[in-house]
């Protein structure tokens, strides 16, 4: 690769960290190429939901359970299995007591 392709592919990926926040860059940049090439479903996610100590997790669970099959994980976390595109994780990571969102994405199973 040459420099230059180099250069910008690094400065998209800061541009593009920069924009997501709590996001994880992989899980955005693989929601991102489901979303682009399967355009009929959105893509399937696995998501742990990191939260800030002394958030209440039953409401977020039960929050989260008109979209997602959930689970508590741990002291201040919550898995989460479902569909969801890039708009929804950022509307998610919008909630002031989410820390960061991980995970990773498929091509949507079901």
């Amino acid at each position: 690769m040459s420099q230059n392709a180099r250069t910008q592919y690094v400065n998209f990926l800061e541009h593009l960290e920069s924009k997501l926040g709590k996001i994880d860059l992989k899980l955005a940049t693989d929601v991102l190429y489901y979303e682009r090439n399967f355009t009929d479903v959105e893509p399937k996610v696995e998501l742990a939901i990191h939260y800030r100590q002394g958030s209440n997790l039953d409401k977020k669970k039960f929050d989260l359970e008109s979209r997602y099959l959930v689970a508590r994980e741990g002291e201040h976390g919550m898995k989460a299995v479902g569909l969801a595109s890039l708009e929804d994780l950022m509307n998610l990571s919008s909630d002031p007591d989410v820390d960061r969102i991980t995970g990773f994405a498929t091509c949507a199973s079901y």
